[in-house]
């Protein structure tokens, strides 16, 4: 058969000289960047556990590519930007993917490898076979991680819970209409603890935001206790993690939380006093007022009363009450007392409940960074393991923020900022019979920190 050969686009000259571009550049990569997370991956052994826990019925004599390489392929294509498992048509020729994967790249021959790796289709059959039992498994992939990341065991440790919207993409199943969101989404439940990650359990919209939070704790806390046996371990989230029987249970196994708590006439008479003085300074003075009040309270189907910190807040918006209910240990000694506790509320109120607003920001680099929203599958339980994906993703870019850029310029970069200046560089892959030799773009204006990250990630511990 002939083959047609399209004429390049006539771009234009530069002064006497043509400008011409074409795609036969020969084995080039614009990811040579993916070396930094196999250098993490190595680190961490995060592909290595995940492949250990999922199934594979397949016969290894007829099978042309191991699971290893597929989670590889997929969760190393999401971190360097590739939300779509269709992406992976031409990534499976990809030398960085290759390397990264664990195969030697090929030369080109005639446009096509000899070896390429999984196609979308064999990554689409992985993504659905996993079953909701091997999610539930993943999950602890993800709390040793975080375990495994500090080399003694802290004093204290906080965990941020929130739920947020996943839009849904037709009529997939356990698909519902969320009001607060005004449309048809999942609900997933995340958990972090400062910048990682613990969990990402996929919901419907049909429930509430605390819905299996009870149980996620408590698994959560059995197994943390087990590697630290002393750790002080506080809750924190908003108003709809305010359920009485996820705080029974904190009550009973010496956990902490500060939940913020949805406002009504007995909590507004506990604080009239402040808010009349908030509106009367306000008026005087034309600058936002802020009282704080601590106070006991119990609704009518609590086992006890709680301490609650009241914020009075007027501002040119008129009146902000607001509520943050909590049983840290530093409170339980005066909680039989009439007297308020001695820590002052303001100070409480600003540096333990409004710092739960970090953790919003690590839910956008899953959403808006990591595509944590790709969840297009009909089943539920693949729609999960989407998730799941993502996380590992957020997971190892996350080690090369902690370990590779600790203490540099990069150290708080966000995951897309991360991807833009390490992970999207041009290279050349030469291949010989001893070595596999990527050499990056001389101009990338990033390289002293590449260099000082890859350095951290290969050494050895």
């Amino acid at each position: 058969m002939t083959k047609r050969n399209r004429k390049p686009a006539q771009l234009k000259r530069l002064r006497r000289q043509a400008v011409e571009a074409d795609f036969d550049g020969g084995t080039l990569t614009s990811d040579g960047g993916l070396l930094l997370l196999r250098e993490i991956d190595r680190k961490l052994n995060l592909i290595n556990r995940i492949d250990k826990l999922i199934f594979d019925p397949r016969d290894p004599i007829y099978s042309a590519h191991t699971q290893a390489e597929m989670l590889t392929s997929r969760i190393f294509g999401i971190a360097a930007g590739y939300e779509d498992g269709n992406d992976h048509q031409q990534l499976r020729h990809d030398p960085a993917f290759q390397v990264a994967a664990g195969r030697t790249p090929a030369e080109m021959n005639y446009g096509e490898e000899a070896y390429p790796l999984a196609s979308p289709s064999t990554l689409s059959r992985l993504e659905n076979r996993v079953d909701a039992k091997t999610c539930l498994k993943l999950h602890e992939v993800l709390v040793d991680t975080f375990l495994d990341s500090f080399d003694d065991s802290p004093e204290e440790i906080i965990l941020d819970y929130d739920a947020t919207d996943d839009p849904t993409h037709g009529n997939q199943d356990k698909r519902y209409f969320n009001g607060f969101y005004d449309g048809y989404c999942f609900l997933p439940l995340y958990v972090f603890c400062g910048d990682q990650i613990l969990v990402s359990y996929l919901r419907p919209s049909s429930v509430g935001a605390a819905k299996h939070a009870r149980p996620i704790t408590k698994l959560l806390v059995d197994k943390i206790r087990s590697r630290w046996p002393n750790v002080r371990i506080i809750l924190r989230g908003d108003s709809g993690f305010a359920n009485e029987r996820l705080m029974r249970w904190c009550d009973k196994n010496h956990v902490g939380y500060v939940f913020g708590l949805q406002q009504n006439p007995v909590l507004k008479r506990n604080l009239a006093c402040q808010m009349t003085r908030a509106r009367i300074d306000y008026h005087r003075e034309r600058v936002k007022q802020r009282r704080f009040n601590w106070f006991s309270y119990k609704a009518r189907r609590w086992d006890r009363h709680r301490w609650v910190v009241g914020k009075a807040e007027h501002t040119s918006q008129g009146s902000n009450p607001r509520f943050v209910i909590t049983n840290l240990p530093e409170l339980i000694a005066t909680a039989n007392s009439s007297s308020s506790p001695a820590i002052n509320p303001e100070s409480f109120y600003d540096s333990m409940y409004c710092m739960r607003g970090e953790m919003e920001n690590r839910i956008k680099e899953q959403q808006l960074c990591l595509f944590a929203d790709r969840t297009s599958c009909t089943r539920f339980v693949a729609n999960q393991f989407r998730l799941l994906l993502s996380s590992f993703a957020y997971a190892l870019v996350d080690g090369i923020r902690r370990v590779g850029l600790k203490g540099s310029v990069g150290a708080r970069w966000r995951v897309d900022t991360i991807r833009l200046r390490l992970f999207k560089i041009a290279a050349r892959v030469r291949v010989t019979c001893r070595r596999v030799v990527f050499h990056l773009a001389s101009a990338c204006p990033h390289a002293s920190l590449f260099n000082q990250a890859c350095a951290r990630l290969c050494r050895s511990d």
